[in-house]
């Protein structure tokens, strides 16, 4: 089962490439999962209702001017155009199906025979109430891998609790740790609990289906988000239950050594961050920055004196650094061995040699997109290649690929179950959750 235009042996040297996975999960976290395993080869089947698709498509009829897509232009179809959605969903085969009625749910028990895995992220209970709990799925395929990832988990008082990724580090306690001295808690620039969910529920898929390959074994995989964003906490928890003494919000600094901050340099919001480990880095930085007179300041002759004397060693950084190229300070720092890189846009990022050269992102042409740089795989394997295949799915584009060449419909089974509105690839409503 190839879409068209792909070459049908691109997946000849990929590992996963005898796995089937249907993913029934939306927005992040589970997507990011299912996103990893269909970057090494898995054949990954996208399926979304008309009714309440994937939020990450975006609004039937949103706002002008939005980043998210391209141009800031929503289009006619804006649901098969939002970056955030493309991003997540390449090398997937995109499906529709209305699974609340008897005929959906017919076609939606073959599609779970022929599959490997089901990956879903719902508020706990979700496909239980629809009549597909473990045992039920076990029934249609009996060494099937179930991954569940609600926020809470499936068991715990709060297992019914909604959540999204933006929660997550505030439940987590690490939101408590980052932000400025004497602030409030801050969030980071991103939902870190969704990626970090994602990645641990793709390894665990490895591992079950290792199981699986020993045993000829399924299995039911409980997925907490909420516990993978505490999980990146541990040495924290580990230090507060040694010391008693919680972590302190330190602001760019680090608790160890200093300097350790973003310094302001020429330009629109430029900065370039420096991060002094050694006292051997120390004095290279200092040489460069200040000559004798701040090599040999007493003050900062220790680390534990640059701790304490950070913030005035800041402002002396910080007046060496303003009206310099964030760039030249890094690379003249780093020829020097200090640790430095600027912090980088968005376009950076896309003009960035050393990307370019690891071919960190790929040119992937949507069919309502055009040809657009996405962030392509963030692995190299010697053995086996993994790589982005095809661009993300419009709204339903693979149904008459998956239903007729995985399962065998003719064209007017799948023509009867357009004009019923069991399949489609237009939403049938304005809610999306």
């Amino acid at each position: 089962m190839t879409p068209k235009g792909v070459p049908s042996n691109t997946q000849a040297r990929m590992p996963l490439r005898n796995y089937r996975i249907l993913d029934l999960s939306r927005i992040w976290a589970g997507p990011y999962c299912t996103k990893l395993l269909a970057d090494m080869g898995a054949e990954v089947v996208k399926l979304e209702s008309l009714s309440v698709y994937d939020s990450h498509r975006g609004p039937v009829n949103p706002a002008p001017g939005i980043a998210a897509y391209p141009d800031s232009d929503p289009g006619e179809r804006p649901w098969n155009r939002n970056g955030w959605f493309n991003c997540l969903h390449m090398s997937k085969y995109g499906i529709s199906l209305e699974i609340t009625g008897e005929e959906g749910k017919r076609v939606f028990d073959q599609l779970v025979s022929v599959s490997d895995v089901l990956v879903e992220n719902f508020r706990q209970g979700s496909l239980a109430r629809l009549g597909y709990d473990y045992e039920t799925l076990r029934r249609l395929r009996p060494d099937l891998i179930y991954v569940s990832m609600p926020a809470f988990g499936n068991n715990g008082p709060w297992q019914k609790y909604v959540a999204y990724g933006i929660g997550q580090e505030q439940l987590s306690g690490m939101a408590h740790m980052t932000g400025y001295p004497d602030e409030g808690p801050m969030k980071s620039g991103i939902n870190h609990g969704d990626p970090i969910t994602g990645a641990h529920a793709a390894g665990v898929v490895l591992a079950a289906l290792r199981w699986r390959r020993r045993t000829g074994k399924g299995m039911f995989i409980d997925v907490s988000q909420q516990e993978s964003a505490v999980a990146l906490i541990g040495g924290e928890v580990l230090a507060y239950q040694i010391t008693g003494e919680e972590p302190k919000r330190q602001g760019n600094h680090s608790p160890h050594f200093a300097p350790h901050n973003a310094y302001q340099c020429a330009g629109d919001d430029r900065w370039v961050t420096i991060s002094v480990a050694t006292d051997a880095q120390w004095r290279a930085l200092a040489g460069i920055a200040g000559g004798t007179s701040l090599s040999e300041d007493a003050r900062f002759a220790t680390a534990a004196g640059r701790l304490e004397n950070q913030e005035e060693l800041d402002q002396l950084i910080s007046r060496w650094t303003a009206g310099k190229d964030a760039y030249a300070v890094s690379h003249q720092l780093q020829q020097a061995g200090v640790p430095s890189s600027p912090v980088m846009h968005g376009p950076d990022l896309l003009e960035d040699p050393h990307y370019r050269d690891r071919g960190t992102f790929v040119s992937v042409n949507h069919e309502q997109v055009g040809p657009k740089m996405y962030p392509g795989t963030p692995f190299r394997m010697s053995a086996t290649q993994g790589e982005v295949r095809w661009a993300a799915p419009a709204l339903g584009q693979h149904n008459r690929l998956v239903y007729g060449d995985l399962l065998g419909l003719d064209d007017e089974e799948i023509d009867g179950l357009e004009e019923r509105g069991v399949i489609g690839t237009k939403p049938t409503g304005s809610r999306i959750i």
